[in-house]
């Protein structure tokens, strides 16, 4: 069985004997049907549910992001592992929500095991909080952070320039930005990444070079997702001279064939040496002039929309005149990996 499948939608009125009968709202069916509608009517608050009801969650962001859930006997700990994933990624990057958290009754280890499971820490020991069979029995508090979910995070690599933010989830790295010393990230879930991690200051602005610790403490940091760890180390090695190619599984949605095709020749290029986007274009029209001259413009594009700069390296690809242009990080980015790349002496990380 995998009753969780695309199955978390919207909570609606037609719900309330569902929701009732399962224990995750209790009260008079008026009085469930009243709050059903507060939460339907509220832009701030949501509810999920799964849509069989096997599994039925509800979590309302004018409650604390508390997530009420429930279980039917036939369902498995990955089905209930499934639901909570997703549940988490639309509350925290659709619906802006920084914590969430869960009661579950003691005596239900699967629920418990699902919850620790998916990263969930219990929070405190809630006495004689469910009434089961007539009694009242303890429960247990478990939340989730942002900052702390472990299937999609972000780590920092420091370089003499600046930092990279690299963001992905447990097998695969899907976005690099650039940041500068001393600014704003610029971006919400950068800045509550970067905040948790130590990386600002009371306004908000990333610290000074070498201001702060880069390495990254296993035991505190246990939750971060393997691949992003591996991207850490080898963006690291990278900076100090010591790489000149990745091993790092991309995930990339939404580009076009043609932007595919583009970062593969991109790929390409050595370490150390450029090309031109006229380069690219002949190469990929079969060194046809006239038509790699009206496909120049599309391969800067391309360039420009890489979201993983640095891992498929666009910082060698400049203009026919040596002109550097069309970098998503900025000029000033590209010429420090082009001189990086160039000189052989490594520059001091701090």
């Amino acid at each position: 069985m995998n009753a969780t499948v695309n199955s978390v939608r919207p909570l609606h009125i037609g719900d309330v004997n569902q929701l009732i009968s399962s224990g995750v709202f209790e009260g008079s069916r008026k009085k469930v049907e009243e709050r059903i509608r507060k939460i339907v009517s509220d832009g701030t608050s949501v509810a999920l549910r799964s849509d069989d009801y096997s599994i039925a969650g509800v979590y309302e962001k004018a409650d604390s992001s508390l997530l009420s859930l429930f279980s039917s006997g036939d369902v498995t700990v990955n089905d209930l592992v499934s639901f909570l994933d997703q549940t988490l990624r639309k509350a925290f990057f659709e619906d802006d929500v920084y914590k969430i958290s869960v009661k579950i009754p003691s005596e239900d280890k699967r629920l418990e095991e699902a919850l620790t499971v998916s990263g969930f820490i219990q929070e405190a020991v809630l006495h004689r909080e469910f009434l089961i069979d007539g009694r009242r029995e303890d429960g247990g508090l478990f939340y989730m952070i942002l900052a702390e979910y472990p299937r999609s995070n972000c780590v920092f690599v420091p370089f003499q320039r600046g930092i990279l933010a690299v963001r992905g989830g447990m097998d695969y790295v899907e976005k690099v930005d650039f940041l500068s010393y001393e600014k704003e990230p610029g971006d919400r879930f950068l800045s509550q990444y970067a905040s948790y991690q130590g990386l600002t200051d009371d306004e908000g602005l990333i610290l000074k070079r070498g201001s702060f610790e880069s390495d990254y403490d296993p035991s505190e940091y246990d939750f971060m997702p393997a691949e992003l760890m591996r991207a850490y180390m080898e963006l690291k090695e990278y900076f100090l001279k010591k790489r000149t190619s990745f091993d790092i599984n991309l995930r990339v949605n939404d580009a076009t064939e043609f932007q595919r095709s583009v970062w593969e020749k991109i790929c390409r290029i050595p370490y150390g040496m450029t090309v031109s986007y006229e380069d690219i274009a002949l190469e990929l029209t079969g060194n046809d002039i006239s038509k790699a001259r009206k496909l120049t413009r599309a391969v800067g594009t391309a360039c420009s929309d890489n979201p993983v700069p640095v891992i498929v390296p666009c910082h060698r690809v400049i203009g026919k005149n040596g002109r550097l242009t069309g970098f998503s990080g900025g000029i000033e980015f590209k010429d420090f990996l082009l001189q990086n790349e160039l000189f052989a002496t490594a520059l001091p990380l701090n």
